[in-house]
């Protein structure tokens, strides 16, 4: 059903506890990197129980992991959300506090 709703020109990041980690800062220049290619679209997904399945794997431009922690995806909506709220603060010039 997923892959069904993403589009041709979608740059589609899977949010997996496997996936690569990044901190704060490496997020935001990963993201301006994506902005930067010009995708219509950035696409987060999040992992079921059991990860993704081969045809979303197959699909996805990278795997991306918010912790190596397991979390509901209640949780993990709010961490991505939060995440994507620093990245554009740090790429905006906003003071951030580990600087």
């Amino acid at each position: 059903a997923l892959l069904g709703r993403i589009r041709p020109g979608d740059t589609v990041w899977l949010l997996d506890e496997k996936g690569r980690e990044f901190s704060s800062r490496e997020f935001s220049e990963q993201l301006q990197k994506t902005m930067n290619a010009g995708p219509k679209r950035l696409v987060l997904i999040i992992g079921g129980a059991y990860g993704h399945g081969d045809e979303l794997l197959a699909r996805a431009n990278a795997k991306v992991s918010l912790s190596r922690m397991t979390f509901n995806h209640q949780v993990v909506r709010l961490l991505a959300l939060e995440q994507l709220y620093r990245a554009f603060s740090i790429l905006k010039g906003d003071p951030y506090h580990n600087d």
